[in-house]
């Protein structure tokens, strides 16, 4: 029993960090290229979708992000850990032309 409410309290721990971090999303460059950069390599937050991340706190519309998404060669289905360097760069450059 004690195995299973560690591994609950594991679950939870992690929604939490997940959630949190989709949340607390700030168009801010500097924070964007640091929270991109960051969870591309955690794998509890690398398999967030990059639409939903963007989206869905409602500070950019979910149309105008998917069209910019296909617009850099990216979709709604593009994950965290998909992205490359060039990818975050045009993301950043999203968030310039708004």
């Amino acid at each position: 029993m004690k195995k299973l409410n560690n591994f609950e309290h594991s679950v939870d721990a992690i929604l939490h960090k997940r959630s949190s971090f989709i949340y607390n999303f700030s168009p801010d460059k500097d924070k964007l290229y640091d929270n991109l950069s960051s969870s591309v390599n955690d794998s509890e937050l690398n398999s967030i979708r990059v639409h939903k991340y963007l989206t869905e706190t409602k500070l950019v519309g979910k149309v105008e992000t998917a069209r910019y998404l296909d617009k850099i060669g990216l979709n709604e289905k593009t994950t965290i850990k998909e992205l490359t360097g060039k990818d975050i760069s045009g993301l950043l450059d999203y968030f310039d032309i708004k």
